[in-house]
């Protein structure tokens, strides 16, 4: 669930309610989602790899393959005033949507060979209530038959997956200071010239936290998590393509050792809307805890407004 403020203070109003799934996603001051000093002690040496020379961040990210490394960082102000300029719009546009989903989902043994997987099917819906002050954003599954469901696999092992819509929100202009960027440089993305950004949340200002509930605990005894990211943005528009994050350092006391979220957006036209929407199609979650590892992939396709075809732009 999502509460979302109207422009231009969306700090204060932002937020996000806990799902009881293994990844959940709060967001909001209002909500003290901000880390405590003895879990920003946890982070006393984490090193972003941000801070990496181009060949190590290369070897250790493989999509960063054919990047054109940066020769300084002067562009950067310039493409984060712009991309949030264009997230801000994204917030802005949100409507009523519905959209299949697929998720297939594998446990792995230590070769990353597949020991068990499944493959559900949903109807995933993003339903803002404008009679509510701020206005509120509810994302959740339903049945074939219409009724609300959770996703299915926890009691087989499966880890959880959901709330991939507010990954950029990192750039909104609110929430920049809440971490550290840096300009990697330039890389083609599906014939699309790119700006390769990296980011890094500061364990002493970050609102926006991923959090983790492992072996059976609650969303309300979740885990707080600090992540670190690379997005690729079209350069002829400020648009976010592709956005990988990953844990800003293992979590040993929870059993987290890695956590990869890899989120692509595409463009779709829904009819009466007067511009295109940047929406995710496809969600990878890749997370090694308590010595197993775990492989959640979800696509999303035939976006719809409530009773309106909609059309996918090609590719």
């Amino acid at each position: 669930m999502y509460f979302l403020g109207p422009a231009p203070n969306r700090s204060a109003l932002l937020t996000v309610l806990p799902l009881a799934c293994l990844l959940t996603v709060i967001a909001s001051p209002r909500c003290k989602a901000q880390l405590s000093p003895a879990e920003q002690l946890l982070y006393a040496n984490a090193k972003p790899y941000l801070a990496e020379p181009p060949e190590k961040l290369i070897a250790q990210i493989p999509e960063l393959q054919g990047l054109r490394p940066a020769a300084d960082q002067q562009p950067l102000s310039r493409i984060l005033a712009s991309t949030g300029t264009v997230v801000e719009g994204y917030f802005d546009s949100l409507i009523d949507l519905i959209a299949h989903e697929d998720i297939d989902q594998e446990i792995l043994n230590a070769q990353g060979a597949i020991k068990h997987k499944q493959h559900k099917k949903y109807d995933y819906l993003i339903v803002l209530h404008r009679d509510e002050l701020p206005p509120r954003i509810e994302e959740y599954r339903i049945a074939p038959d219409g009724k609300r469901v959770e996703q299915t696999g926890r009691g087989a092992g499966f880890p959880i997956t959901s709330g991939f819509a507010l990954n950029c929100i990192h750039f909104l202009p609110d929430f920049r200071p809440d971490s550290t960027f840096s300009y990697l440089g330039e890389q083609i993305l599906n014939s699309r010239n790119t700006f390769v950004v990296a980011f890094a949340q500061q364990p002493a200002k970050a609102r926006y936290l991923v959090r983790v509930s492992i072996s059976g605990q609650s969303s309300s005894a979740s885990t707080p998590v600090l992540i670190q990211g690379v997005a690729w943005i079209d350069q002829s528009n400020y648009q976010i393509l592709r956005l990988r994050t990953d844990l800003l350092a293992p979590r040993p006391d929870v059993g987290l050792s890695t956590l990869t979220t890899e989120v692509t957006f595409a463009e779709f036209r829904l009819p009466d809307v007067s511009g295109p929407l940047w929406l995710p199609d496809k969600v990878t979650v890749a997370d090694e805890h308590n010595g197993h590892a775990y492989l959640n992939q979800h696509l999303y396709s035939n976006y719809q407004r409530f009773g309106v075809a909609v059309k996918m732009l090609p590719q």
